[in-house]
């Protein structure tokens, strides 16, 4: 037969529990976004820059540096593995 224990939590060690189970659900869902975004193949221009971290010249630059962009259904997009395979051969 089971025995059950009576236990007694504070207020505290309670809010202090909740607190890290916050801290932790925030963290699972910004991880979740970070890398929905990472599997994501194509990127409108928009999202190129976002993810190189440059303005909009810039990745005109890197466009006509040898960038490639690709058309799918009438849009330019750029697949991350493109923008990569561009960084490694560009960077000393």
């Amino acid at each position: 037969m089971k025995q059950q224990i009576p236990l007694v939590i504070s207020d505290e060690t309670i809010r202090a529990i909740q607190k890290v189970i916050n801290e932790v659900i925030v963290e699972a869902t910004t991880d979740s976004e970070l890398i929905s975004k990472r599997q994501k193949m194509y990127m409108n221009k928009k999202e190129a820059c976002e993810y190189i971290g440059v303005s909009f010249n810039t990745l005109k630059k890197f466009i006509d540096e040898g960038l490639r962009v690709v058309e799918v259904a009438g849009i330019e997009m750029i697949r991350k593995v493109d923008v990569d395979e561009f960084f490694e051969k560009h960077t000393a």
